[in-house]
């Protein structure tokens, strides 16, 4: 694919302004398409046929989970939400309708680019096993309190990912195996992809759902009167989502 043709639909002129112009300095995606008005959000689509949508519904006067199901019905569209309300009616089902991720606001950009590549990857990788498990990855991470949107939520993103469908790699430990290909796929130094998983698992362990963190990972990570390091975290979570046989129903 030459090109991944995108539409903005974002009620905030500033932000859907930095966005395009963001885009439009990348080599693959191009923004053929871009409204602060959610009563045109259909006819834009259907004008200008995308590959990707990023949306927050949240339009003023409009209804937000209504208006993602009337957006799902077009083929072949890859929905990206965005929003400051992760909590909300328009995030609560993300899978049946079709959205590929939820990204909380405040944006990066840099990982925005990414979210829209990989919802590419992900919609052209006929495995369903695949698809289960970055699902999967997604939905705990959230559950555990993680946003998608940042670099460091990314990392963390791949690097459970690629524990999951390969668990041979835990055996040569996460740093030596792991990070390097997380490094590779989103074009960034293995330092930079460690501090980032560390990052992040210092912030679910002060700040994320306590329940959550029993739930998914083993007494003898979590509970610890210390922080585990980052590589234990990314071992144990991807050890517990390969034992959840949801995954592959």
């Amino acid at each position: 694919m030459d090109e991944i043709r995108t539409v903005i639909a974002e009620h905030d002129d500033s932000l859907r302004r930095s966005m395009e112009r963001y885009l439009c300095r990348t080599d693959d995606i191009r923004v053929v398409g871009s409204t602060g008005d959610g009563g045109a959000v259909l006819s834009l689509l259907r004008q200008t046929r995308p590959h990707v949508l990023l949306i927050d519904p949240a339009f003023p006067g409009r209804d937000g989970p209504e208006l993602l199901r009337r957006i799902r019905r077009e083929p072949g569209l890859r929905i990206i939400v965005t929003t400051g309300n992760t909590r909300g009616a328009v995030t609560e089902r993300p899978v049946p309708l079709r959205v590929c991720y939820v990204l909380a606001k405040p944006l990066a950009l840099a990982s925005l680019e990414e979210y829209i590549r990989l919802a590419m990857v992900e919609e052209e990788q006929p495995e369903g096993r695949r698809l289960a498990v970055e699902r999967r990855v997604a939905l705990a991470l959230r559950e555990l309190g993680a946003r998608a949107g940042r670099r460091r939520y990314l990392y963390t993103f791949h690097a459970v990912c690629a524990a999951v469908e390969q668990p041979q790699l835990l055996s040569d430990g996460v740093t030596r195996a792991v990070y390097p290909l997380v490094a590779g796929k989103c074009g960034a130094s293995v330092p930079a992809v460690k501090q980032g998983v560390r990052s992040l698992w210092e912030w679910l362990w002060e700040k994320g759902d306590r329940e959550a963190l029993e739930r998914y990972l083993p007494a003898a990570v979590c509970g610890r009167d210390f922080r585990p390091g980052s590589s234990a975290f990314v071992g144990a979570l991807a050890r517990q989502l390969r034992e959840d046989c949801r995954m592959w129903g």
